[in-house]
């Protein structure tokens, strides 16, 4: 019986290095994504997202440029990286990949394989992650298809791994006894409305529902870490409520009130998504600095941490430690985050040392593969046929 193939896509990073063209505030209303029951968390078309900008900036929202400049300015700049991403696929991921594929398929029918996927990955409206049972694992599941746009539809399913939602279930406990349940409510309330708003994202009207909701709810209870996860969600939503720096200070004190709750997931996530915010707002020393705090609180979930963390530091110009965060991605959770580093405009300061650092893995993965091979008697297209009893 044939296994069924689980397409998985690499997204091209936002990365500051950009910014000057292109902010994020336009990057994210260019990329918008759904999570659509049964098929999986799908990329908004061009049209329908141009659509929901419009519905949000006649919310309230205003911006110097026109629409229409600031989305041609970013699908041109994918353009430009889905050339080079084309360009290197052959070479970066041959090692690494081929091992997972039939062994008769053979090195060329592998490269072109994967440049036929290469080829699909600046698709707009195609299904990113298609398999439910990743989701469910939450961003340990997506792996190097993890894009930060992403990050609000993905915490519904991470909030799922037990042990966060018992630090949720402890808290409805903590609200009820001592006659909080109108915050309890509230929360509710609002969550549901921020859920609606990502289902009907030209709907603005559930965003502000989310916002009130959520903003009464911390009124009456400020401790409850979820609540300040989800505000930090609503004030990066490219919507009339875009605001970076309360963002940040939401999922600094869901990490805060996390710890106090003893929910070292949900704290790490906190932390996780205040470095992806600092770093947007070109604080990058402070994105490492949150980032790092993540890993203390859960070194296995976040697999994107450890990307973003080999990220922040290239773009300081620090190889080493890029590499050494870059290399953990890359072996310890999914071969695909090579793809991805080689494509993000940050690693662009350190592209020497990530070469040489492409090189050495690709060679170690093309030694295993030879092992792998003459185990089995076949032959090296490489030796020219040499098998293991030569």
């Amino acid at each position: 019986m044939q296994a069924n193939k689980v397409m998985m896509k690499v997204l091209v990073p936002f990365s500051i290095a950009r910014s000057k063209s292109t902010d994020y505030y336009a990057y994210r209303q260019y990329h918008r994504f759904l999570n659509v029951l049964g098929i999986g968390i799908q990329k908004v078309a061009r049209d329908h997202a141009q659509t929901i900008a419009r519905a949000n900036l006649q919310a309230g929202r205003e911006i110097s440029r026109t629409l229409k400049e600031g989305f041609d300015e970013v699908q041109q700049q994918q353009a430009q990286i889905h050339e080079a991403l084309v360009d290197q696929t052959g070479v970066i991921q041959r090692g690494l990949e081929a091992i997972e594929l039939s062994l008769d398929e053979g090195f060329d029918k592998v490269a072109l394989g994967l440049n036929e996927v290469a080829n699909r990955v600046d698709g707009l409206g195609d299904v990113i992650i298609s398999s439910q049972e990743k989701l469910q694992a939450g961003i340990k599941g997506l792996k190097a298809s993890m894009d930060m746009g992403m990050a609000n539809i993905v915490t519904h399913f991470e909030l799922q791994r037990s042990e966060i939602k018992e630090g949720f279930d402890m808290l409805a406990n903590i609200l009820e006894n001592n006659q909080k349940t109108l915050a309890h409510e509230r929360y509710r309330d609002g969550k549901e409305a921020y859920d609606k708003y990502l289902q009907h994202p030209d709907e603005p009207q559930f965003l502000t529902d989310a916002l009130d909701y959520l903003l009464e709810s911390a009124r009456i209870y400020r401790s409850n870490a979820f609540c300040h996860l989800y505000l930090g969600h609503i004030y990066q939503e490219p919507a009339r409520y875009y605001d970076l720096y309360k963002s940040l200070e939401h999922y600094k004190l869901c990490a805060v009130y996390a710890k106090g709750m003893a929910n070292n997931g949900l704290a790490a996530l906190g932390y996780f998504m205040a470095g992806w915010i600092s770093y947007v707002l070109e604080d990058v020393e402070g994105a490492i600095e949150m980032s790092e705090k993540a890993l203390q609180f859960d070194k296995e979930g976040l697999p994107e941490n450890y990307y973003n963390l080999a990220k922040f530091f290239a773009s300081m110009g620090q190889a080493q430690k890029a590499i050494e965060y870059l290399d953990v991605a890359v072996r310890s959770y999914d071969p695909m985050y090579s793809l991805k580093a080689s494509i993000d405009e940050d690693f662009s300061n350190i592209r020497p040392t990530l070469d040489q650092y492409f090189t050495r893995i690709r060679d170690e993965e093309a030694r295993v593969l030879e092992e792998r091979l003459l185990s089995f008697g076949l032959p090296l297209p490489e030796l020219g046929g040499k098998t293991k009893e030569e």
